[in-house]
């Protein structure tokens, strides 16, 4: 009773803090103090969230383990049991310490906010708002040079001083495309739900906002990921209709849709003819775009980068198989192949590894990882399972949000670390929706009369 007490007198500003994380999970330019290892503003609100859940705990509350938490825990512990492998543990040591609150914080945002369905509703709307107001920020931080305004923490330039390269508040336009992915791809599964309350005008805006926004900051694996997300519906649309061919006589063509087609058609030729005009044109320009990649004569050092780290990754995983070198250790793994030795955190940062997964595994060793893909799995499968049977808003939140965490999975893939603090505030929110669902599920009398009563499931079978 007095755990709940808390709850009500103070949420309001744990629903802040709260927003805080949100919008500065992305922040890797401001709001953060470089003490050897950042520290974030949205790690210290986490702190804040994390200290509020442990408090009700104390004061009485029962604390609810969140959806694959009792995986992430063990696989931290193996984490904690290899820093001592690396020289420079400190960095072993800082990272087992952010990944201690990187899950943390699901522990707190589930025995937060599940309780209670109307704060859940107002989070996940400030969650995506926060998509809204980067990308956003990052559209004013390109127009801005462009049309002689300042340059707003701008990182790199397509044409020095006139063309910036969208990097929003990240340090980067490739990290920036990996933080507004999920929100992409959240705002494109909830409109292709049905749901009416997820095909408002301010729905079509946010998603076009952040499509446009992911363009222009021009990551290619940022551009393609979005290209994935615009097909699934169109794909989706033609397996529905090679399946069930009956389906085509009941579509009805429109005026409005006709005209859309036709116009999307004009621009995606004007665009072609564009593009082939300019490549002609002005053949250098378009190398400065496609630089890095080793198209069209260009230099290849981006590509190169990226297949070196993974090649030092896996080599550090064939050396080590059976013991990991733990998150932080990784770095001094790939500087050893150089035969260096970081010895503080600004060394061992030039000597990153590549892909995430390849990471879990080199920094646990095999039996090590485990843990971590008995979490990956639990955290994908569990919620499509439970959104077969949960109502339609949840079903719908459920499945965007597993999509995008998929989507984020796959991107990471080209880049690294694990420990992007927007990643696993992503999988917070997720399991705070799957703990709600899940309690709708299988207490169908504290659910709402306007959503029917459901059974109790074996999620996990």
């Amino acid at each position: 009773m007095a755990g709940q007490q808390l709850m009500n007198r103070p949420y309001h500003l744990l629903i802040a803090a709260a927003a805080v994380v949100f919008f500065t999970s992305s922040f890797d330019l401001i709001l953060n103090i470089n003490l050897g290892p950042n520290i974030r503003i949205a790690q210290l609100f986490t702190l804040m969230l994390v200290a509020a859940a442990l408090l009700t705990h104390r004061m009485g509350r029962t604390m609810e383990i969140p959806l694959g938490g009792l995986y992430l825990l063990v696989w931290w512990a193996v984490q904690l049991s290899f820093v001592p492998v690396a020289e420079f543990w400190l960095k072993s040591l800082a990272y087992c310490v952010w990944l201690a609150l990187d899950i943390a914080l699901s522990f707190g945002m589930v025995n937060l906010f599940a309780g209670d369905t109307g704060r859940l509703q107002l989070l996940l709307k400030l969650y995506l708002a926060s998509y809204v107001f980067v990308a956003g920020f990052g559209i004013v931080q390109f127009v801005l040079p462009i049309t002689g305004g300042p340059a707003l923490l701008v990182e790199q330039w397509w044409l020095p001083g006139r063309v910036p390269r969208m990097n929003g508040f990240s340090y980067e336009p490739s990290y920036l495309a990996t933080y507004l992915i999920m929100g992409l791809v959240c705002f494109g599964s909830l409109r292709r739900s049905g749901m009416v309350d997820f095909r408002g005008p301010a729905w079509r805006f946010s998603y076009i906002l952040i499509l446009v926004a992911l363009l222009i900051c021009f990551s290619r694996m940022g551009v393609f990921f979005a290209l994935i997300e615009l097909c699934i519906g169109p794909v989706t649309r033609l397996c529905r209709i090679l399946r069930h061919p009956r389906l085509v006589f009941g579509f009805h063509l429109s005026g409005w849709r006709m005209l859309t087609a036709a116009v999307i058609l004009l621009v995606a030729y004007s665009a072609f003819n564009g593009a082939v005009r300019w490549f002609n044109n002005d053949p250098e320009t378009v190398k400065i775009l496609v630089s890095g990649t080793g198209l069209f004569g260009t230099a290849a050092h981006s590509v190169d980068q990226r297949k070196d780290s993974l090649h030092d990754t896996l080599q550090t995983i064939a050396d080590h198989p059976w013991m990991g070198q733990s998150l932080g250790g990784i770095t001094e793994s790939i500087a050893g192949f150089n035969g260096l030795c970081p010895q503080n955190f600004a060394e061992a940062k030039l000597y990153e590894g590549q892909s995430v997964f390849a990471e879990v595994i080199a920094a646990s060793g095999i039996p090590g990882s485990i843990p971590f893909l008995c979490f990956l799995i639990v955290t994908i499968i569990s919620p499509l399972r439970l959104a077969r049977h949960s109502s339609p808003l949840y079903a719908a939140w459920l499945r965007a949000m597993v999509l995008a965490l998929a989507f984020e999975w796959a991107i990471l893939q080209l880049n690294q670390n694990i420990l992007r603090l927007y990643l696993w505030v992503h999988i917070a929110l997720l399991t705070t929706v799957f703990a709600v669902a899940r309690r709708q599920y299988t207490e169908p009398s504290d659910v709402e009369s306007a959503v029917p009563a459901y059974g109790s499931p074996n999620l996990l079978a």
